[in-house]
């Protein structure tokens, strides 16, 4: 089975220090960049700080340290003040660290809230799952994005093992600042390796992170630019790999947010064609603690050219899908 989290909109080294500094600056996070920039300079937490205290700027060690260690980050105005006093103490081009924060963080109820979202767990992501993306990026970077459309057309080969998946997704901004997507692929064989991501239309790949033990890949997309809010923005991406010892039986898409339009298309090779295929879905996988059962529709008709493809309309938060059987 192979499983695209989609809302899990939507990191490329899983350590901290394989990224040249450079990288790290354009694309941060800003953790990470404070860490290696702070590395460059040779200066210690206390010299930061007595140079930032001379500048006017009141900051505790145990406050730089959390910055770089991602436990914390600056967010109000005196903070973001030494932000940018940051960049000259480490000798980094004017600009260069408060770019990685983007827009303050919403506080209270509302905040990463989208109406009608749920969390990831109702979409079967574990806790383990979760800290890994909170470890390398904030796994709420979507909620700053609404999807418009999704298309998504998965490619099996004559062994329905090596899969090719092409997505085309129209996204707008819920914020000011919105510049990059999270995507999650779950599949269902450790042994398969973590799939290749590759950026396509309108977006370059960032960090990614695979956790061998669930079979979890989550893969950073950078869009060109940042959005205003109200903007749409049209990114394309794809995913493959190769299931050895397992044959894929099932394309299943998790949408956090509710969705206006999704497409799913699976193309069987004309050597394996499934003797039949049925949508499925999900409207939420947890529900105050108590699972939802999976609802299963009529048997979809395969066309002649081994396609088959469900269009889905104003769709709820949820898992959706199409299931097949091979004889």
């Amino acid at each position: 089975m192979t499983r695209t989290f989609a809302a899990a909109l939507d990191l490329g080294s899983g350590s901290e220090h394989e990224d040249e500094p450079a990288e790290v600056l354009r694309r941060g996070p800003f953790h990470l960049a404070l860490q290696a920039a702070i590395a460059a300079s040779g200066l210690s937490l206390e010299t930061i700080q007595r140079r930032l205290q001379a500048r006017g700027h009141e900051v505790s060690v145990a406050s730089l340290s959390y910055w770089q260690r991602g436990r914390s980050r600056p967010e109000r105005a005196s903070s973001l003040e030494t932000v940018r006093s940051l960049d000259k103490v480490l000798g980094l081009p004017p600009g260069s660290l408060i770019a990685l924060l983007g827009p303050a963080r919403p506080r209270g109820r509302w905040a990463n809230h989208v109406p009608g979202s749920v969390p990831y767990t109702d979409l079967g992501h574990s806790d383990r799952t979760l800290q890994m993306l909170s470890d390398t990026i904030d796994p709420e970077t979507n909620q700053r994005l609404e999807t418009l459309s999704h298309h998504q057309d998965l490619y099996l080969d004559e062994d329905g093992r090596g899969y090719r998946m092409a997505v085309r997704r129209v996204l707008r901004a819920r914020a000011d600042g919105a510049d990059r997507m999270l995507v999650m692929n779950v599949g269902d064989d450790p042994e398969a390796g973590s799939p290749v991501f590759t950026a396509g239309v309108n977006c370059v790949l960032g960090r990614t992170v695979y956790d061998a033990e669930e079979d979890v890949t989550a893969a950073e997309l950078l869009f060109h630019r940042k959005l205003e809010i109200g903007e749409t923005y049209l990114a394309e991406y794809e995913i493959s790999g190769v299931n050895p010892k397992v044959r894929t039986t099932e394309l299943t898409l998790g949408f956090r947010q509710p969705t206006r339009e999704c497409v799913l298309q699976v193309v069987f090779h004309p050597r394996a064609v499934p003797a039949r295929c049925y949508p499925v879905w999900q409207p939420q996988a947890k529900q105050q603690g108590k699972g939802r059962s999976r609802r299963e529709e009529a048997e979809q008709r395969i066309e002649p050219n081994g396609s088959v493809h469900v269009a889905l309309v104003d769709i709820p938060a949820g898992l959706y899908g199409l299931r097949w059987e091979w004889e």
